[in-house]
């Protein structure tokens, strides 16, 4: 298995708690759906590009040139990650998707002036889901459950059945590639050729798969190929990274600039201005972030070199484990676990009468185990999934308690070990419900705090004690 040879290569794996009886644990993570911990070696490489790091922009200085050829490596090697070597370009913005897909939600007003409607599948994060309807669009969500209240995911003949309803109106289609919620896998590349069948465009959210499936944008047959694809570095194992945008080149030279300043203009005059003919330039006004651009395109090499192939089989094997597993538990119910489809592994799940907050604390301090909770910036769809227990809930009070969920998910260091560890301490759990409930006291904004227990923070990083001990030998050596 992969994660046992690579899981040395990420930072953080090694951290260990003193949970609530004080004993040592080390810290099991369960939360890469939010954001991956970082690959050690693409943080090693980019530390060796800083002492070479200049401005771009410039051809006459050393690090001038090779922070420019830096930046041409990761350009090729991003869109050759995700097949979309020819016809398409890459560009940089923000810290994650949400920027790029802002990005296109104000952009894309332009491309079809006379088509006003946006389709939006409702198991979209809220990046790909509020900038559509902010940005002067009429958005029509496409249904995940059908009618009987039964999980369906993104069908593809519900959407072409909306194209049909709404022939001639729609801008483009907005869709996940694969769910934060449940980790369901949407068919893009046939939402695509629907999509292009009827006039419109596709964008597709690849923040929670493009580190974990093979992707390739560009396709065979154009109808199936993919206009524009979004993804975030945080997601991707390099955090301090932008979010990236892959748009077709003679799209993205349709939409007006984003930003003005330098960079992005050929020429500039006391009345005038031309802006750059290349739409890598015209997209990035001022400085790019170049070595979180490096640190990425360093990642996509090594995962490349892994084999992406490879990857997304022994994370499908663990995903079905992990369902398997959770599922095995009676006392724990998986959401849309019905649809029997392949997913990336972030896996959304509930204890029985136990509010997702709690149970994801007593997780954290009784079992050094780290996961997600709540609704993940995707409200739309977990409160599809939930719709159901809230409405057997006599209680109003405790509505808030239960409007939401707990999500563990996967990355390439995760382990069947750090799963069996979550079952095994969900079990617990259920076994000494009336313990662990009593430790904690419910707070007047319907959170929990332990009653006796607290993490100290800055017993583990201490911001002040770091930096002076960094400081300290520069300063002492010049007397400061």
């Amino acid at each position: 298995m992969l994660p046992n040879k690579i899981g040395s290569a990420f930072l953080g794996m090694d951290i260990l708690y003193h949970d609530a009886h004080n004993k040592p644990r080390t810290r099991i993570y369960l939360d890469s759906a939010a954001s991956t911990l970082a690959l050690a070696p693409a943080q090693q490489a980019t530390q060796q590009f800083l002492k070479y790091y200049s401005n771009t922009h410039s051809s006459v200085h050393l690090t001038a040139k090779i922070s420019s050829e830096v930046v041409n490596w990761a350009q090729k090697s991003i869109l050759s990650f995700f097949g979309a070597s020819e016809g398409y370009d890459v560009v940089f913005q923000g810290s994650g998707a949400t920027s790029p897909l802002n990005r296109l939600a104000k952009g894309m007003r332009t491309l079809q002036k006379d088509k006003k409607i946006v389709m939006v599948s409702l198991m979209e994060h809220h990046s790909n889901d509020l900038p559509h309807r902010v940005h002067d669009n009429n958005v029509i969500h496409i249904p995940v459950y059908d009618k009987n209240g039964e999980f369906i995911g993104i069908d593809l003949d519900t959407i072409e059945a909306l194209c049909k309803e709404y022939e001639g109106q729609i801008n483009y289609i907005a869709v996940t590639a694969a769910s934060n919620v449940s980790g369901h896998i949407s068919p893009i590349h046939d939402i695509a050729e629907i999509a292009h069948k009827y006039g419109a465009y596709i964008v597709v959210d690849g923040a929670q798969i493009a580190a974990h499936s093979p992707l390739q944008l560009n396709q065979q047959d154009p109808a199936r190929s993919i206009d524009f694809f979004v993804f975030s570095g945080h997601k991707t194992y390099a955090p301090g990274s932008p979010g990236v945008l892959i748009a077709k080149t003679e799209l993205l030279n349709q939409l007006e600039p984003e930003f003005y300043g330098g960079g992005m203009v050929a020429e500039v005059s006391q009345y005038n201005y031309q802006v750059a003919s290349q739409s890598f330039d015209k997209e990035h006004a001022g400085t790019i972030n170049i070595p979180g651009i490096f640190m990425l395109a360093s990642v996509l090499a090594f995962l490349d070199k892994l084999g992406m192939e490879k990857i997304y089989q022994e994370e499908c094997e663990l995903t079905e484990y992990l369902i398997s597993q959770l599922t095995n538990i009676p006392e724990v119910k998986v959401y849309a676990d019905t649809l029997k489809k392949q997913r990336i592994g972030a896996v959304s799940f509930n204890l029985k009468d136990m509010p997702h907050e709690l149970l994801s604390l007593i997780l954290n301090d009784y079992f050094a185990i780290a996961v997600r909770n709540d609704c993940f910036c995707a409200h739309p769809f977990v409160r599809e999934c939930l719709v159901d227990e809230l409405w057997d809930i006599e209680d109003e009070e405790d509505l808030p308690l239960y409007r939401g969920m707990v999500r563990a998910s996967i990355g390439l260091y995760t382990t069947k070990e750090h799963i069996d560890a979550l079952c095994e301490a969900l079990k617990e759990i259920v076994t000494k419900r009336d313990f662990y409930i009593s430790q904690y006291e419910r707070t007047r904004d319907n959170h929990f705090t332990h009653k006796t227990f607290s993490i100290n923070t800055n017993a583990h990083f201490d911001i002040s004690k770091t930096l002076d001990q960094i400081f300290s030998p520069y300063f002492e050596s010049c007397g400061a």
